[in-house]
């Protein structure tokens, strides 16, 4: 009696001291991620660069009948990014620093057209006065500031990614195994299967979103040199690079080719506008449905309401990265607390 008695007053003692103790772990836990969420958020990109990468190089070595290594494959597959970007920044990008400073001149006479038609109304008034009041909160001496910052965090994550993404896709085995050895060898096997569904649902999200983001920038950039839109190659490159991030790219592009095209008259601006929506439903209902149908189909609100949190949390590059971000944990979801079998 007077062991269970002990007992009894000890496991009264020792809980709360575990509950602390968990509860310590948990939030240092937190800090760590909170602090770190831009690193961490860097590393994601460069693992969806390594993943893509790395598919290329599998399919190079499965169509090649494995002739070549896949140290070969991967190689071929870098010198083809390098000549395609290389090819771009030759032949594009002079010609879209050209036009985008035309663009910069061209937007603010179309906002002056816009924020006359608004002031003729007592509500248009309301919102002129009001984006008015937003633009003018910082200074120019803080906006250049911002700017410049701004640049700085661009260069260094694009560093981070492309090492993250180019070193990560070399040596994919090496470092997916080097992680299984820090679990538990009884959780390896189960540990495996969830990052393998996780991968795959991520290769054919990326897959998902690259081909409409190539095809799309392609075919908006035809139907504004047709329509006599000015600038339509840098148009169409922002078109097709907003692409990348669902529902809201496509009002971010949408909104400068508008104010574009409005320099042309209300005519081509209408036209323009019934252009992109038809461009975007054959997109939605047929492009992507076709390329995504082994990818995991988010929920339109949960798309959008990802997006809004990582706007929240980390600004333009946590809405590009919300929606890979909500499709991994939601696969995570079905293969851990669900038990769902998901392709791999």
């Amino acid at each position: 009696m007077q062991r269970e008695t002990t007992d009894s007053s000890t496991d009264g003692v020792v809980w709360p001291r575990r509950l602390v103790f968990w509860l310590s772990f948990a939030l240092a836990i937190f800090l760590c991620l909170w602090y770190l969420l831009d690193f961490i958020l860097l590393v994601f990109a460069g693992t969806l660069l390594a993943i893509v990468v790395h598919a290329c190089a599998d399919w190079l070595d499965r169509h090649t009948s494995k002739i070549i290594s896949h140290r070969l494959s991967y190689a071929a597959i870098v010198l083809a990014i390098v000549l395609i970007v290389a090819s771009v920044a030759y032949w594009v990008v002079p010609s879209a620093v050209a036009e985008i400073s035309q663009v910069a001149q061209i937007i603010p006479k179309s906002l002056a057209q816009v924020t006359a038609y608004l002031n003729q109304r007592a509500w248009g008034e309301y919102l002129v006065q009001a984006a008015h009041d937003f633009m003018t909160k910082t200074g120019q001496g803080e906006q250049f500031s911002l700017l410049t910052t701004g640049i700085e965090r661009a260069l260094e994550g694009a560093v981070v990614i492309l090492v993250v993404g180019l070193y990560g896709a070399l040596n994919a085995r090496s470092y997916a195994q080097g992680l299984l050895e820090l679990v538990p060898s009884r959780h390896r096997a189960r540990v495996r299967e969830v990052s393998q569904a996780v991968i795959y649902t991520l290769r054919w999200w990326l897959i998902g979103q690259l081909i409409p983001m190539v095809v799309l920038g392609v075919a908006t950039t035809i139907g504004l040199v047709v329509l006599g839109v000015p600038m339509a190659l840098v148009l169409g490159l922002l078109t097709g690079l907003m692409i990348f991030i669902p529902y809201l790219g496509v009002w971010i592009a949408f909104i400068p080719t508008v104010l574009v095209s409005l320099t042309k008259g209300p005519n081509t601006m209408i036209a323009v506008a019934i252009f992109y929506l038809a461009i975007h439903a054959v997109e939605g209902y047929i492009l992507v449905p076709l390329v995504q149908k082994r990818a995991v189909l988010l929920p339109p609100i949960v798309t959008i309401l990802a997006q809004l949190f990582m706007w929240k949390i980390y600004g333009l590059l946590g809405v590009a990265l919300a929606t890979p971000i909500a499709a991994a944990l939601l696969v995570l979801v079905k293969t851990v607390y669900l038990h769902e079998e998901v392709e791999t």
